[in-house]
């Protein structure tokens, strides 16, 4: 899987890890936030790596689906989008202080 693909099955187990399965999610866990491989998954949890192989591919299916229907990490991209142009514009004119800088990092979260 490259990097581009990794980081977005990343974000979108985020967003959408609660619909998963706990098996799901803790295989999910092990592949996509410790980087293990799909053999060392396999080891540590006592099924075989095609069997890691086929329930990743499940999960990223709910996860992808869940995407399309919600649509909630787009939403969240639009807004990061949002705060960082806010952000930028607001330093241009000088009026961001520390408070605003501090409440726009929370947003960002």
């Amino acid at each position: 899987m490259k990097a581009n693909e990794m980081r977005e099955m990343t974000l979108l187990f985020d967003f959408y890890g609660g619909l998963l399965t706990e098996r799901q999610r803790e295989l999910c866990d092990y592949y996509y936030n410790d980087d293990l491989s799909h053999t060392e998954i396999a080891a540590n949890t006592g099924i075989t790596r095609q069997g890691v192989r086929d329930s990743l591919k499940k999960a990223e299916e709910i996860l992808q689906n869940a995407e399309a229907s919600l649509g909630f990490l787009k939403a969240w991209r639009e807004r990061q989008t949002v705060i960082a142009r806010l952000e930028a514009r607001l330093g241009e004119l000088g009026v961001c202080d520390e408070a605003l800088t501090k409440d726009l990092k929370a947003l960002r979260a």
